[in-house]
């Protein structure tokens, strides 16, 4: 028995598949080919770049701004606006009464001396401003949230705040020696604005001297009285005859 040769033409049914498979190929060749020249003529629309809004409110000269912003608060005794400024986790750590009542407790120790930023370094939503003052560098930290650029104090001192409360922390300050003197208070009662008295020129003043008047009963020269009779004349002499 003979069987047929292993090659040979191809049925009908193979021969069309054959064919779809490669117009499927050519197809996709021809697509990725297209591609390949729109990502080299135009590299910029196969990466997507953040928006322009984004890298102007991310910028050094926005986090500068807003850093200088709360530092000014705080140095200039606006312990409110200050808090304002914090995040919402560092807000919670405590009241803003509270904090402001901690500096009528214990004042800063250099007060109306304004921080001057020396460098700011951004790293997504978080900022590290460092600021000079009084021959003294500071680190702070700032996170963009809720569309601006708030203050974040360091752990320790958050953890001092939920801990602690403000009379207490105000102790431990003032014990350690970081607290500053309270400004004075002004007097009670104002000073007297009234005018010096002017002494009438028509009514005299009892207690000026008064210049020594002569007597003139003194001065004036005795009169004799002629019904008293003066000491006896001497009688005249008549020359002897």
């Amino acid at each position: 028995m003979g069987y047929p040769p292993p090659y040979g033409r191809p049925p009908k049914g193979e021969t069309g598949r054959g064919l779809a498979v490669i117009v499927i190929m050519i197809a996709g060749l021809l697509i990725g080919a297209a591609l390949s020249v729109t990502t080299v003529l135009n590299p910029a629309a196969s990466s997507k770049s953040p928006p322009a809004a984004r890298d102007s409110e991310h910028s050094e000269t926005t986090v500068r701004q807003a850093a200088q912003v709360g530092l000014d608060a705080y140095s200039g005794g606006s312990y409110g606006d200050f808090w304002d400024l914090w995040s919402a986790q560092a807000q919670a750590a405590v009241a803003r009464e509270e904090y402001v009542r901690l500096f009528q407790l214990c004042p800063q120790p250099v007060p109306d001396v304004r921080f001057a930023i020396t460098t700011v370094a951004v790293t997504g939503d978080d900022a590290r401003v460092q600021a000079a003052r009084s021959g003294a560098t500071t680190d702070f930290v700032f996170r963009y949230e809720g569309g601006s650029w708030r203050y974040v104090p360091p752990p320790e001192e958050l953890q001092e705040y939920r801990t602690q409360g403000v009379d207490q922390l105000a102790r431990l300050r003032q014990a350690a020696g970081t607290c500053g003197t309270a400004a004075s208070t002004p007097p009670t009662s104002a000073p007297s604005t009234s005018a010096p008295s002017v002494p009438d020129p028509a009514v005299p003043d009892p207690s000026a001297s008064v210049p020594a008047v002569p007597d003139p009963a003194a001065s004036e020269p005795a009169v004799p009285d002629p019904a008293v009779p003066g000491p006896s004349a001497p009688a005249p002499v008549t020359p002897p005859a």
